[in-house]
């Protein structure tokens, strides 16, 4: 069976979450994204066309069938940090991406005329969703997926194939619904009718270019993360006492703080030089010069 095929070589390579999401037209996401346009939720970092983050044909015509794989990237640590968690190792993208193609080469000796496109963050369809619709994980209340084994200190990626895999149910569970995360998010951004404002967020507070208000300013300053946010998943019963990630590249090369004078002293070249394989490098040096100044 082509489906046990896929998740042994998953497991082979320390992918161990792997599900299968429908083809689409996703009409349930449609509603709620509509509803984000119509408040003025949405954000420069996604998908502009709506239609083609609900309908996978539209990026690659011939869509059968979605993988969707979790990638844990938490590493158990005892020094000071002052990025995300996601951003410590090298650029999950890069790292995230050569899995996937490996799974889609894997599957291209097995299945005639087999087609795949490789997604990780910046793809036109909505991760989250998808990877609740596999059964990968499920929603918490800050809208973040979560699995049993890392909570959800994961990074999703997918693949859009031409091959009918049989389908994956979502798992009818959520999160304790303790409300930590909403308590303490520093910009009050999880609304109580489960939506999110991500403009109040401090993670993407943290990645927006351009003069910020004296609102978004006081948001940052709530806390010392030069760049992104991990609050609301600090603070999650989920991601109490998990697992650190089996990935190797996810363990390696870590990076977990920045210090001001050293960024001051580089050039913007020498930042890129230097940081170009990191996640937190693609806003720039003087995006993180900026943050280090409101978190004084």
């Amino acid at each position: 069976m082509m489906k046990r095929a896929l998740q042994e070589y998953c497991n082979s390579i320390n992918i161990e979450y792997v599900g299968i999401a429908p083809k689409g037209p996703y009409r349930e996401l449609e509603e709620r994204l509509q509803l984000r346009l119509d408040r003025k939720q949405s954000t420069e970092f996604e998908e502009g066309c709506l239609a083609k983050r609900i309908d996978p044909k539209l990026t690659m015509e011939d869509t059968e069938s979605i993988i969707v794989c979790l990638f844990p990237y938490f590493v158990e640590q005892g020094t000071a940090t002052n990025i995300a968690k996601y951003a410590h190792a090298l650029d999950y993208h890069t790292i995230v991406k050569e899995k996937l193609n490996k799974v889609g080469e894997f599957l291209e000796t097995r299945i005639s005329s087999f087609q795949y496109q490789a997604f990780v963050d910046t793809g036109p369809l909505v991760d989250r969703y998808l990877a609740y619709l596999s059964g990968v994980g499920f929603y918490g209340l800050n809208g973040n997926i979560i699995c049993d084994k890392y909570g959800s200190h994961v990074v999703i990626g997918y693949l859009l194939t031409n091959y009918s895999f049989p389908i994956d149910q979502p798992q009818r569970r959520s999160c304790m619904k303790c409300g930590k995360c909403r308590a303490l998010c520093p910009g009050q951004a999880i609304l109580t009718d489960g939506t999110m404002n991500p403009h109040h967020c401090r993670s993407y507070l943290t990645q927006k270019k351009g003069e910020l208000t004296v609102e978004e300013i006081a948001i940052i300053r709530k806390n010392k993360l030069v760049f992104g946010c991990d609050i609301c998943q600090d603070v999650c019963p989920h991601n109490q006492k998990i697992a650190s990630t089996r990935i190797a590249e996810f363990q390696e090369s870590i990076v977990s703080e920045l210090h001001y004078e050293e960024l001051l002293a580089l050039s913007n070249k020498g930042f890129m030089k230097q940081y170009k394989d990191r996640a937190f490098s693609w806003r720039g040096r003087k995006l993180l010069l900026r943050n280090f100044e409101y978190c004084k």
